[in-house]
């Protein structure tokens, strides 16, 4: 009889807390679940863009793969905006091919237009990468043209370049273009300086960098708490009655 008089008001109250509780715990559990940003990383590339994510306010961690490099994870609701906040600053960074890993050809004979070929890729990929550890680019690309000897040419052409930046776009690169160019100059033999034609593009993604407001998932403890308390109000007079019945 006891029972009879609790379960009815219990039932219609604990279907709808049920239903609640089982929302809100869904929530906090997909809130709180980690999406994997990036891997393959140097542990100094690493620990920057932890950083940088962090100053962002984002929570990112980190792990240690067996090769020796790391892995980055932030909160699922996180990902695109972290994305966003570490193309802004232009990481991870371009990986470029070294001169030693291009010619490491297990190839006993190659012919003299495949080694051209290797050598001003090489060359390109060694500009690049020279030029991307310039403060404010994001990526950049270099084209050398080295013209043919040939000996019907009375004239020697000479050589070119193209060298295309993008950058932050809160900075102005401007100021760094002829350091750019000398730097391309004294690379290739026989370049002039003003055959070398530097262009600048401020990057997509913008600055993104100030704080936001916190995250679903980063209130996750906050809304156990708030999760049990709902409960409690929920469950409270039930409770009572529960406890009533038990001592009589």
């Amino acid at each position: 009889m006891r029972d009879a008089r609790f379960m009815p008001g219990y039932s219609a109250l604990g279907r709808l807390a049920l239903r609640v509780l089982v929302a809100t715990g869904l929530v906090l559990a997909l809130a709180g679940c980690k999406a994997d940003l990036y891997d393959g990383l140097q542990e100094r590339e690493a620990l920057e863009i932890v950083g940088i994510l962090q100053n962002a306010g984002i929570e990112a961690g980190r792990t240690r793969a067996k090769d020796g490099t790391y892995a980055l994870s932030v909160e699922r609701d996180q990902t695109t905006r972290a994305i966003n906040v570490l193309s802004a600053r232009g990481l991870p960074r371009q990986r470029f091919e070294s001169l030693g890993g291009i010619f490491d050809s297990k190839r006993i004979v190659s012919t003299p237009m495949e080694e051209r070929a290797r050598f001003m890729y090489a060359m390109n990929q060694e500009l690049a990468n020279s030029i991307t550890q310039i403060a404010g680019v994001v990526s950049a690309r270099v084209h050398v043209m080295l013209p043919e000897d040939s000996p019907l040419e009375r004239d020697r052409r000479s050589p070119r370049a193209s060298v295309f930046i993008y950058h932050r776009a809160d900075l102005d690169m401007s100021r760094h273009v002829a350091t750019i160019k000398y730097l391309v100059t004294n690379s290739v033999a026989g370049l002039n300086y003003e055959d070398v034609a530097v262009a600048l593009f401020p990057s997509a993604q913008g600055t993104e960098l100030s704080r936001q407001p916190l995250s679903v998932g980063s209130l996750a403890p906050f809304g156990v708490l708030a999760l049990l308390g709902l409960g409690l109000a929920l469950f409270r007079r039930p409770l009572l009655r529960l406890i009533g019945s038990q001592d009589l």
